[in-house]
């Protein structure tokens, strides 16, 4: 449920590990930096439990 970040060709990362990369607590961008700035508001909630659905 943590935040994930990628760049720089990352999302063929996450696509072959079956994270969308349009879900919720991801985040694509073309730098280090920029993803940075981007997921370090995401990590404050410490969770981004919206990516998963209901179990119960």
């Amino acid at each position: 449920g943590k935040a994930i970040a990628a760049w720089a060709g990352g999302e063929a990362g996450l696509e072959a590990a079956g994270v969308p990369v349009d879900a919720p607590g991801v985040i694509v961008t073309d730098s280090g930096p920029s993803a940075l700035d981007q997921v370090r508001t995401l990590l404050a909630s410490h969770r981004v439990w919206e990516r998963f659905t209901s179990g119960v």
